[in-house]
């Protein structure tokens, strides 16, 4: 009896065995999932954020941004009249970190910078003298 019990263990009961392919759907039952593969214009998209730097939580969220690939302009104080060592500190902080991910920052006027991600390259326009005149 303790042998016929053993055996029937080890062989495995055959009435419980089921094929495999019983369990499996035929390929034509399944569906195509739709797959998103986003939109490319979004992704061209370069947006450009206006910012005011009044201090370094201000100077870390710029360098963020232009990290991230966007364009900032940057408000800031009359930076010929208003500055101070303070603030004078503040700009060189932003411009380091800027140089350090590779971006760039100008100067646009008096109390705006314009900072740019590494992929975006300014080229100032030089006019050729004409000689004819």
């Amino acid at each position: 009896m303790v042998l016929e019990s053993l055996k029937k263990i080890l062989k495995g009961d055959s009435n419980k065995i089921k094929p495999i392919s019983s369990n499996l759907t035929s390929i034509e039952e399944y569906e195509e999932i739709p797959v998103d593969t986003g939109n490319s214009e979004e992704e061209d998209i370069i947006k450009i954020k206006v910012l005011d730097l009044e201090d370094y939580r201000d100077a870390a969220d710029i360098v963020v941004m232009a990290e991230s690939g966007h364009i900032v302009i940057v408000n800031t104080v009359d930076l010929e009249k208003d500055i101070d060592e303070e603030y004078s500190k503040l700009i060189l902080y932003l411009k380091d970190k800027i140089a350090e991910f590779g971006g760039a920052m100008v100067r646009l006027s008096v109390n705006k910078l314009l900072v740019m991600p590494k992929n975006v390259v300014i080229e100032k326009l030089v006019k050729e003298m004409d000689d004819s005149k």
